[in-house]
């Protein structure tokens, strides 16, 4: 067996919901999104897949929705947006002050990937998700992406690793298909 591995870092921040401790608040991560890739034969190239690939059709993706957002399940979204759009509005009027406009939006996907989407409230970057976006749920999201995007008949996805820290140390979900 063959298996490749691949990565993308993503600066984002989140809400845990309903969390009993300090995840309640929004606090951000710098994180590391990995994928295994695995074949018990290679393509006529050489390849399991070519990681021009799996950069194009899974990492990109998952970076443009998640890059600089604030991530949220669909319920927090729905109760938040009003007040989100407000706060919004006001985030980047402050760019008046600096740049003498209001800028340009930043990049973000368009449509949607596996559930998950991005929102606009007054101007900031937000990425919905049907759950509450934590550490073990992006994991199993992130498989899901990938295995709908790059696996087939001779490409497995044996797991995916969602790193939601890394220093000092490295704290760490991963998601693995039911053998």
């Amino acid at each position: 067996m063959y298996t490749i591995t691949t990565s993308v870092f993503i600066h984002f921040g989140h809400h845990v919901r309903g969390h009993e401790g300090p995840c309640i608040s929004v606090h951000g991560h710098t994180w590391k999104f990995e994928v295994a890739l695995a074949a018990s034969r290679l393509d006529n190239q050489g390849f399991v897949i070519d990681f021009d690939v799996v950069q194009a059709r899974v990492l990109e993706p998952c970076h443009r929705l998640l890059d600089h957002s604030l991530a949220l399940g669909a319920e927090t979204w729905a109760e938040t947006r009003e007040a989100l759009a407000t706060l919004g509005k006001q985030l980047v009027a402050s760019r008046l002050t600096t740049l003498g406009h209001e800028g340009e939006l930043q990049p973000a996907l368009d449509g949607e990937l596996c559930g998950a989407q991005n929102e606009r409230p007054g101007g900031i970057k937000v990425a919905v998700f049907p759950f509450t976006p934590t550490s073990e749920r992006l994991a199993h999201w992130f498989y899901d992406v990938t295995k709908a995007m790059v696996a087939d008949d001779r490409v497995s996805v044996p797991f995916v690793r969602v790193y939601e820290s890394l220093h000092p140390t490295e704290s760490v979900a991963e998601y693995r298909p039911d053998a």
